[in-house]
């Protein structure tokens, strides 16, 4: 990769290759089956949450805010990401400096893997 000099294919039309509802539900089943998210809203929701006051109000604001501001992060970083990956896929250059750094990183890696022991 240290001495290829074509640059990094990348192809913007296999984005489009997948359907965007299949995308979606597959995001969504992933969060929905993650045990990581229940036992974290579990540990860590009752904590903001008055023991005194009546009723799901106070947990319906909590969750409201939470998704609100998830939901703001999420689309910054997808636009951010969006922009990025259009930009390195429109440079030449930058997909030859990819190619370099990639194999900076084996060669680094290798050199890593020689200097671990094999157990005994």
């Amino acid at each position: 990769m240290l001495l290829d000099k074509t640059n990094l294919s990348l192809d913007s039309s296999g984005s489009n290759k997948q359907n965007k509802r299949k995308i979606y539900i597959q995001g969504l089943l992933t969060s929905l089956t993650n045990p990581k998210v229940a036992l974290f809203f579990i540990a860590f929701l009752p904590q903001f949450i008055d023991t005194k006051a009546a009723g799901p109000i106070p947990f319906i604001i909590l969750g409201l805010t939470f998704t609100f501001t998830g939901l703001v992060w999420c689309l910054f970083i997808a636009y951010f990401s969006s922009f990025i990956s259009q930009k390195i896929r429109d440079s030449e250059r930058m997909g030859t400096y990819l190619n370099k750094i990639t194999g900076i990183i084996f060669i680094g890696m290798g050199l890593k893997l020689l200097q671990t022991k094999a157990p005994q």
